[in-house]
Formats: C-alpha cells, sequence, structure tokens
C-alpha cells in the first residue's frame, strides 16, 4: 500500500495485475493495426526484449531454429495444421460440386484438369513448430478423402513429396511463406508425373545453384524484425528461347518453340518460382492469377491442360468460391 496526494490509500500494482495488463494491451493492438506505427514498434520490442514473449502469436509464430510461421489468423492455419479446423459435411458437398463442375466441363473439350497444392510450411517442418497438437486429418486430407469417394478426383497435395527431400535439401525460407526454387522445382516434376501429357522434363542440371540474401522475409516483417536469411537461388546455364509474348501483372503469356502442347494455370504468388520449369515444358503457357475460368478464353486457346495451382491455407476459401 502507498499514500497518494489526498493521503489515501491506493494497492500497489501486483505482478499478476501487471501481466494482465499486459495480457490486454496484447490483445488490444492484436486487433488495432490502425494505430501509429511507432507506437506498434514500441510494443513488439517491449515483448521481444524485455518479455521475452512472442508479440502477436495470432499471427505470427516464433517457433525452433530460427524458423518462423503464419498463426490463426490467417484461415485458421496453425489449426488445420494439426486437423483442428475441420471441414463441415455442408462444405465438403460444395466443393465437391464446384470441383465437379469445372472438371467435366472441361473434359467435354478433351482438356485435363488438375488442382496442384503447395503445402504450408508448417506440414512440411512442423518439427520447428513452437507447439505441437495431436494430429488428425486436415482441410485437404478431409477434401481429398471425400472427392476421391465420391467423383474419382484427387487434388495434388505436395507434402509427401516435399518431406522426402527435406533431409538433404531446405525447402522453405525461414522468414517468409513461401518455398524456394528447389522446393518449386521438385513441386514441378511431381506435377509432370502426374499429368497425362508427353512433354519434356526440364533438368535441375540446367541451373546454377547460387546463394544471396531474401529479399522479403513477409513473415518476419508483421513483427518488425529484419531478416538476415542467406538463401539459394536456381538461374540457367544457358540462355533460353522462351519468348514473353505478354506481361502483366495477373496474365503472363509465353512461347516456347521447343514444345508442342499448351498449359492455362490458374495461379497464387507460389508459382513464381515455377514457370520457369513449366515453360520448359510446354510450347505455350499462360498464367493467370485468380481461379476464375473464362470459357471465351478456353474456347480460344485450346489448352491441353489446365491447373489450378493453391497454396494450402487459400484452398478451401478458393474451392468454395469457385
Amino acid at each position: 500500500m502507498f499514500l497518494n496526494s489526498d493521503d489515501k490509500k491506493v494497492p500497489m500494482l501486483s505482478f499478476s495485475n501487471f501481466k494482465e495488463s499486459i495480457k490486454n494491451f496484447n490483445s488490444y493492438y492484436t486487433e488495432n493495426f490502425g494505430l501509429k506505427p511507432e507506437m506498434l514498434d514500441s510494443y513488439i520490442e517491449f515483448k521481444l526484449n524485455v518479455l521475452n514473449d512472442n508479440p502477436l502469436p495470432d499471427r505470427v509464430l516464433i517457433g525452433e531454429e530460427g524458423w518462423y510461421f503464419l498463426g490463426n489468423h490467417h484461415e485458421n492455419l496453425f489449426d488445420d495444421s494439426f486437423g483442428n479446423a475441420p471441414l463441415s459435411q455442408l462444405e465438403l458437398e460444395k466443393i465437391k460440386n464446384n470441383i465437379k463442375a469445372i472438371n467435366e466441363n472441361l473434359a467435354s473439350k478433351g482438356i485435363e484438369f488438375h488442382i496442384v497444392v503447395p503445402p504450408n510450411k508448417h506440414r512440411v517442418y512442423a518439427e520447428n513448430l513452437p507447439y505441437r497438437m495431436h494430429q488428425k486429418p486436415t482441410r485437404l486430407e478431409q477434401i481429398n478423402a471425400f472427392i476421391k469417394k465420391e467423383i474419382d478426383f484427387e487434388i495434388l497435395d505436395l507434402k509427401d513429396t516435399l518431406s522426402e527431400h527435406k533431409s538433404s535439401e531446405i525447402l522453405y525460407y525461414k522468414t517468409n511463406t513461401h518455398w524456394n526454387d528447389i522446393a518449386a522445382y521438385i513441386g514441378y516434376h511431381k506435377t509432370l508425373n502426374t499429368i497425362d501429357l508427353d512433354v519434356p522434363k526440364d533438368h535441375i542440371s540446367n541451373y546454377n545453384r547460387e546463394y544471396g540474401p531474401i529479399k522479403r522475409g513477409d513473415i518476419t516483417e508483421m513483427i518488425n524484425i529484419k531478416s538476415d536469411e542467406n538463401i539459394v537461388y536456381l538461374s540457367k546455364k544457358n540462355p533460353s528461347d522462351i519468348m514473353q509474348l505478354k506481361s502483366e501483372n495477373h496474365h503472363l503469356h509465353f512461347r516456347n518453340p521447343n514444345g508442342t502442347k499448351k498449359l492455362i494455370m490458374y495461379r497464387d504468388s507460389f508459382s513464381n518460382a515455377w514457370m520457369r520449369f513449366f515453360n520448359s515444358s510446354f510450347g505455350e503457357t499462360i498464367y493467370l492469377r485468380g481461379y476464375n475460368i473464362q470459357p471465351n478464353m478456353i474456347t480460344n486457346e485450346k489448352p491441353d491442360v489446365v491447373i489450378f495451382e493453391i497454396v494450402e491455407r487459400q484452398l478451401t476459401t478458393i474451392l468454395l468460391d469457385l
């Protein structure tokens, strides 16, 4: 107890009350990103350096060995990694019907259709997460089990393929959400093995490995940590014959004089790392951001195969909105 200026007794702030105040402060900042950046900077620095605590655990998880992961703010990503964000029967039915409609429409035109999913970093490097839970089927595993039974369609989940290589290769950036060039090549190779087309495969021996700093740590930026991660890049050894016909943010078009088949890929940012490999395998490649199939484009371009590349954390939202 102590006395204030009016000689009244005022309770001292206990440590438990202090911790509760910090907890409330944390919740307030987590939900109010419109505050001044300098105030947020001070809060994050205080949490990291004074309390040695994760400042925004709902958005960023600080893992082991310098690994950073997105938190549940992003599509309940952490919970889903352990199967704790299951889909309802109604959602599964809607996803099945959406995939069925697209697949049947493209098949009627003689076009192959595939959905390929780069996995969340959480599933490939679960051992580096700060917390572990009992493993149950993820949303992707739920969807695959349901649609294989209902419509004989399977989404290509690249998790097992990548996990087979992680003892010999680093496959994801520690400070960024994305896979690296090595993982993208592995995913590309597995995808081509799944497609029922006779197309040539690009080989990793055609590329040099170069090392340098990551351009952007998109996870660590959320908690104001500057990334100093050193990563591997693949660079082509010899000049390419591939021509870029169109270069817009949401529409890229390439032609390869050495290929014969045509690919249209609806995609997100994970495709940035593997487009050059597909360009080497197909005569024409068209990449479109988003998943809105335009019938006129399909009719005019007459692709041999259509691929939806969707990062796992966005999969459910995309498939429900098709």
